[in-house]
């Protein structure tokens, strides 16, 4: 089994209802959302994820959830494509949730840029001179 479509089988089972709760809002909603639509056309699909969102603890019913994950990943290559590209977000927000740091900047910086967690600074804080872009 695929390390990625096991991990996505097993925040797919474990979120099921708190992305009902949140509506959609989160990374690990979307991506509920879109294993959601994808199953919805399949009658034995929707049974099997229904049935591990019920219990997300039961390895057996997570375990078939991956299985009839990785069968439509290797007959939908939209779908597959789609999961890659709302993983890493997930995956992210996950670990972030678990207590990990996720820093990330985008767009121009026009100075220092500094991401920390947990950081206990004493007397002061000094990178340098800024070059700042001529105008």
């Amino acid at each position: 089994m695929d390390p990625f479509i096991s991990s996505i089988a097993t925040v797919v089972a474990s979120k099921a209802a708190e992305s009902v709760v949140e509506g959609g809002k989160s990374a690990c909603a979307a991506l509920v959302k879109l294993v959601r639509e994808r199953f919805s056309r399949d009658k034995v699909a929707a049974s099997v994820l229904e049935t591990a969102g019920r219990d997300p603890e039961n390895e057996s019913a997570v375990a078939s959830l991956a299985l009839m994950l990785e069968r439509l990943t290797l007959a939908d290559a939209d779908f597959v494509a789609q999961l890659r590209e709302l993983w890493p977000a997930a995956e992210a927000e996950l670990s972030a949730s678990e207590g990990g740091v996720i820093n990330s900047a985008t767009g121009t910086v026009g100075g220092h840029l500094m991401q920390a967690r947990d950081v206990r600074v004493e007397g002061g804080l000094h990178f340098g001179n800024v070059q700042r872009p001529a105008k």
